[in-house]
């Protein structure tokens, strides 16, 4: 919920900035435009700078006028909506990397825990049931766009290739009561299996295949069950059938 906040609070300062760049703009544009005769581009290009002080020709009159008070008040406001976008940008990634930092600590914190390799909608499905029974897990995933929609989601995911020694220690394998290999590749899911009982011996693992074939070397490779969905839902229907 903080973090939505947070979301909003950046977009509402960015929208800020930006109105106040645009007015800048605006004035010295237009200021120019009719003040002293310049089109729109070369008062554009004028106004720039003036704003960055790199404007050397003479003006009169009005015009004059208008680059005295962009001089005075539009280099401030420009320069301070500059200094407040870099500012921003800076706050945004403190507090990513301090979500990363508080996730990371949750994990270290978990004990006898089922591991998820996979957010898809298999692994999603999972988590849920897990989630509502009160069982303690974390979700293994490496694409960006399924970890944010997870964890806006109130889900605990690792960023991370299953398929390394690395992530599945940093997801505390050694005490963990279960491992949840739902990859779509089948192939992908004999090697997190292979590394996953290397790491702990005593783990319980949990693999889908995709293919009857797999079924086997899951098992050999040191799998406890393997489910093949569509051999299940094939066998579930035919039974139901009369």
């Amino acid at each position: 919920m903080s973090g939505k906040k947070d979301g909003v609070a950046f977009g509402n300062k960015l929208i800020v900035l930006l109105l106040v760049l645009i007015l800048i703009f605006v004035f010295g544009v237009f200021g120019f435009y009719f003040a002293a005769d310049m089109g729109l581009f070369e008062g554009f290009v004028t106004t720039l700078e003036v704003l960055s002080f790199t404007y050397y020709g003479n003006l009169t009159g009005l015009a004059k006028g208008v680059q005295i008070l962009l001089s005075l008040f539009g280099v401030i406001f420009f320069w301070m909506a500059l200094w407040g976008a870099f500012d921003i940008a800076l706050e945004s990634r403190f507090i990513n990397n301090f979500g990363e930092g508080r996730i990371m600590n949750q994990i270290k914190k978990l004990k006898s825990h089922y591991i998820i390799c996979g957010g898809g909608r298999v692994g999603y499905h999972i988590a849920e049931e897990l989630k509502q029974k009160k069982k303690n897990y974390v979700i293994i995933e490496k694409d960006e766009f399924t970890i944010n929609q997870l964890r806006k989601k109130g889900f605990l995911v690792y960023e991370g290739d299953s398929l390394e020694e690395e992530t599945l220690s940093d997801v505390n394998i050694k005490s963990a009561k279960a491992l949840i290999t739902v990859l779509p590749e089948s192939e992908k899911n004999v090697l997190v299996i292979l590394t996953a009982r290397e790491l702990n011996k005593n783990l319980k693992i949990y693999a889908r295949s995709h293919k009857e074939e797999y079924v086997k070397k899951m098992k050999k490779a040191g799998a406890n069950f393997v489910v093949t969905p569509e051999l299940s839902c094939a066998q579930e229907i035919t039974n139901l059938c009369k």
